[in-house]
């Protein structure tokens, strides 16, 4: 039986669906019995099949018998599984969008009267799409200067360093190593325009990376300023939480001892919080532009991820797909590569400005 169906001859469900708060989406759900029948039925059914009774071989117990040797049991699926159908129905029938489980606030089920049932589920935000093409933004250039790999060279130098002594007695004296080929050779190049060309190359990417996340920022609060809407509150704890967690660990990892990390974390809650909410208004947003741009993620793009995480965490790539699904983060993977093309879709369109390297360091 579909529930859903409600007409004068076929009264199974009754559903009125309100909106407590943003984000939030209420259900009053009433199951009638003849709605609940067909369910109880396929449940005993079940039950009959694997029920050990003395005096029946497997599965040839009357029905009776069987409601009679297991009724809480049956009651207990009954309820699981209708309310798990009843929720997935009018989810799809009311067209709601859940950002996470269903809350059950309550519940009277009874065979003959039925199921009464109150949930409340946090959705997607409702907002009008801004214009999202042509947004302003500025990045440092890329260009590398002679000073620049100077520089470098210089930090190279100084790095290689070594303190030497210099008269019995007096305190030793640091000794710098000259900028010439033997220097190139003890870096592991043949030559030192090899070891110039090499510090030119990564001055370049470094700057490129640079460059793509000052536009990325500027792409964000041109977003996040256009849009302006209420974000479901405990998506926004979750991803507090995870944000909290990984400024802790990055903490522990550099060596902060335990109680000062707790310390440091306590300082930065707010900010982790607005942290927070600003990339889960981001997805929304980006989401959104992915869905009208019709943007998907390919099959090839899904195995380069993938290989890009395994080479990352120095694992097998089957290895890293199993332990994804295992954590149920695979959905992420595909959520993340589709935003960043969405990312890249936006800066293709942007209008960037340089910034002046005064600014840009």
């Amino acid at each position: 039986m579909n529930l859903g169906k409600k007409s004068p001859a076929d009264p199974s469900l009754s559903v009125q669906v309100s909106q407590p708060a943003p984000c939030q989406q209420r259900l009053q759900i009433s199951v009638s019995s003849h709605g609940v029948q067909p369910v109880r039925d396929l449940i005993v059914q079940e039950f009959r099949k694997e029920a050990a009774i003395a005096g029946f071989r497997k599965g040839k117990a009357p029905r009776q018998l069987v409601e009679q040797k297991y009724p809480s049991e049956i009651r207990e699926e009954t309820v699981r599984r209708l309310t798990r159908q009843v929720l997935e129905q009018v989810t799809e029938e009311k067209k709601l969008k859940p950002v996470g489980p269903f809350e059950v606030i309550k519940l009277d089920f009874d065979d003959q009267q039925g199921l009464k049932l109150e949930a409340q589920v946090e959705v997607e935000p409702e907002f009008k799409l801004a214009d999202y093409k042509g947004l302003a933004a500025s990045a440092p250039g890329t260009d590398v200067s002679a000073e620049d790999i100077q520089q470098a060279l210089a930090q190279l130098q100084e790095s290689a360093a070594q303190l030497v002594p210099v008269e019995e007695g007096k305190p030793k004296e640091k000794k710098v190593p000259a900028l010439d080929d033997e220097f190139a050779k003890d870096v592991g190049f043949e030559k030192l325009e090899d070891l110039r060309q090499h510090l030119e190359a990564k001055l370049r990417e470094q700057k490129q990376q640079q460059r793509r996340g000052r536009i990325e920022q500027s792409l964000t609060d041109a977003l996040l300023g256009r849009h302006q809407f209420e974000v479901p509150p405990k998506l926004v704890e979750r991803q507090a939480e995870k944000l909290t967690r990984d400024f802790q660990m990055r903490l522990l990892l550099s060596g902060v001892p335990e109680d000062q990390a707790a310390q440091e974390l306590a300082k930065y809650t707010e900010q982790l919080r607005t942290n927070a909410i600003r990339l889960v208004k981001l997805t929304f947003i980006l989401d959104r532009i992915a869905e009208k741009e019709s943007l998907s993620v390919t099959q090839d793009e899904l195995v380069d991820r993938l290989w890009k995480l395994s080479k990352r965490w120095n694992k097998d790539p089957a290895q890293v797909r199993q332990w994804l699904d295992s954590q149920g983060l695979w959905p992420s993977v595909i959520s993340s590569i589709r935003q960043d093309k969405t990312m890249a879709l936006l800066a293709d369109s942007a209008k960037i400005s340089e910034e002046s390297k005064s600014l840009a360091t």
